[in-house]
């Protein structure tokens, strides 16, 4: 028999590790992590995709560019480089010292402009990009979260097993 304390104890875990799931951890900022996604998207024919170079460059307080350099792989085996840059608009009332430490904070996390390869996508390409990488991501969170509440419940039922 479970006791009413541990039964919050493993809902508070649980509820935890559901949360928990969805966050990679990962140290870089989400704007370069979004224009790779991005970038990725647009490769379809890429076996795979080596990142060579990532240069942040500001035009205060208008816009971010978060520019990418890659090197792609082919599934034929061919090997090219591209560059990739995505631009985000300026999104801060004020200046903070988180701003001023990670100064990507002070911009959108979406982007508002794109090119690969020197060409500019449309308003309406970036758009459908856009959406796409964020059902993509909401599908994987939901996933993940999906998997941590089973991976958790089983648990419990072999504590209640026991």
């Amino acid at each position: 028999m479970i006791k009413k304390n541990s039964l919050r104890a493993i809902c508070a875990a649980t509820l935890a590790g559901v949360f928990l799931a969805g966050c990679s951890g990962s140290t870089e900022d989400v704007r370069v992590t979004l224009c790779k996604n991005l970038t990725q998207s647009l490769l379809p024919m890429a076996q795979s995709i080596e990142w060579t170079g990532n240069e942040n460059t500001f035009k205060r307080p208008e816009f971010a560019i978060t520019g990418l350099s890659f090197d792609v792989v082919n599934k034929d085996g061919g090997r090219s480089s591209g560059r990739s840059a995505c631009h985000y608009a300026y999104e801060t009332l004020d200046e903070t010292a988180v701003t001023l430490a990670n100064p990507l904070t002070a911009y959108a996390n979406l982007p508002f402009a794109m090119t690969i390869d020197g060409r500019a996508l449309s308003d309406a390409e970036l758009l459908t990009l856009v959406n796409e990488e964020q059902k993509r991501l909401g599908r994987k969170v939901i996933g993940s979260m999906e998997q941590g509440a089973r991976d958790m419940a089983d648990r419990v039922r072999a504590g209640i097993g026991q």
